[in-house]
């Protein structure tokens, strides 16, 4: 994928959005499903379908195949599903109207069956996405605001591959400085300013134009961990490109942060500053609830520092990178007493709102 060098009006720009954080999506292991009654046959009738949901989220899949593991799983929904209730969707829900079911999921036995099943892992450390979306036909075009027919089937793909996207509301403040032909010009700087009020750490810029033979010619342009990017693609009707648009954006951040899974490694980690009895309940934890972790156990107790050895498939780097985006540990520099422990990395403990 090409890579080119960001003009100056974009550098504050960049800075901005560089020094954003992923924040964990907490709604991953929830699956939410319209159905047409509020009956047992309902649940039993959409519960495959969320668990298919589930594990799109969390391995970065656009289609699960159905290899023997899954296909245990679906004939054995109960002992992954956690609990279930029905609810009443609310007005403009991205996925439907009436009544859905809410499915939440045994979040270590879903992660047993994507080890098992050797899927890729998604860490939930996951950006923000800002969408600026323009479509053009022959005489007309549409820049997508939220609350509109192609915004909702925009969010309802982000539901399903499980990404928080932002659209923008295009009121008085945007809709005098951004249109259609600000995505088609390319007129980056008026991108900007108006993209600053949203605070998202990837920023995309669409602009599909219908061509002579009824295909759309999309350019893609997106800004990310401070590097601008391009792309073109081609689809095919006018009704998939919400789909076709966030496939290829959940495509990005899965070829970039998913962890494929070739082979388990086992990476010694120490962590101080854990000295109290809830600290080190809240360590287990939080090593615990890590979905690129497979295990772990307690090596020794050195020197008031906890050694772990921790079973991932993720590399040494990966692994310490995702770990340091917690912030509940933070990399520190090795301490002379443990050196001769084989530590790759040594954390600090940091609760939660220090």
């Amino acid at each position: 994928m090409p890579i080119f060098r960001l003009p100056l009006v974009l550098l504050a720009f960049v800075f901005t959005i560089d020094s954003l954080r992923a924040e964990p999506v907490d709604w991953l292991y929830d699956v939410k499903i319209p159905v047409s009654e509020r009956t047992q046959a309902a649940a039993e009738k959409v519960l495959p379908r969320c668990i298919e949901v589930l594990l799109m989220r969390l391995t970065g899949l656009a289609d699960v195949p159905r290899i023997p593991e899954v296909q245990t799983a679906f004939a054995n929904l109960n002992a992954f599903v956690k609990q279930y209730e029905f609810t009443k969707l609310p007005v403009n829900s991205p996925i439907g109207n009436g009544d859905a079911l809410v499915a939440r999921f045994n979040s270590s036995l879903i992660r047993e069956l994507i080890k098992e099943a050797k899927f890729p892992v998604w860490p939930a450390d996951r950006p923000s996405v800002l969408l600026w979306l323009s479509i053009h036909e022959t005489s007309e075009s549409e820049l997508v605001r939220d609350g509109t027919p192609v915004a909702l089937e925009l969010r309802r793909r982000a539901l399903e591959r499980g990404i928080e996207l932002v659209i923008p509301i295009m009121d008085l403040q945007e809709g005098t400085t951004i249109t259609s032909s600000s995505l088609v010009g390319r007129f980056w700087s008026d991108l900007t300013n108006a993209s600053a009020r949203y605070q998202a750490e990837f920023v995309a810029a669409v602009s599909s134009q219908r061509d002579l033979f009824g295909r759309y010619q999309t350019d893609i342009t997106y800004w990310y961990q401070g590097i601008e990017h391009y792309d073109h693609r081609v689809f095919q009707t006018r009704e998939n490109i919400p789909v076709d648009v966030v496939d290829h954006i959940v495509d990005v951040l899965v070829d970039r942060h998913a962890i494929v899974r070739e082979h388990e490694e086992i990476h010694r980690i120490g962590v101080k500053d854990a000295t109290s009895v809830e600290s080190y309940a809240a360590v287990l934890r939080l090593l615990k609830e890590l979905d690129f972790v497979d295990d772990f156990v307690l090596v020794s107790l050195d020197n008031e520092v906890l050694i772990f050895d921790v079973y991932t498939p993720s590399s040494a780097e990966l692994f310490v990178e995702l770990v340091d985006a917690t912030d509940s540990l933070r990399s520190v520099e090795l301490e002379e007493h443990i050196t001769n422990k084989k530590i790759v990395q040594l954390f600090s403990w940091v609760p939660r709102g220090d």
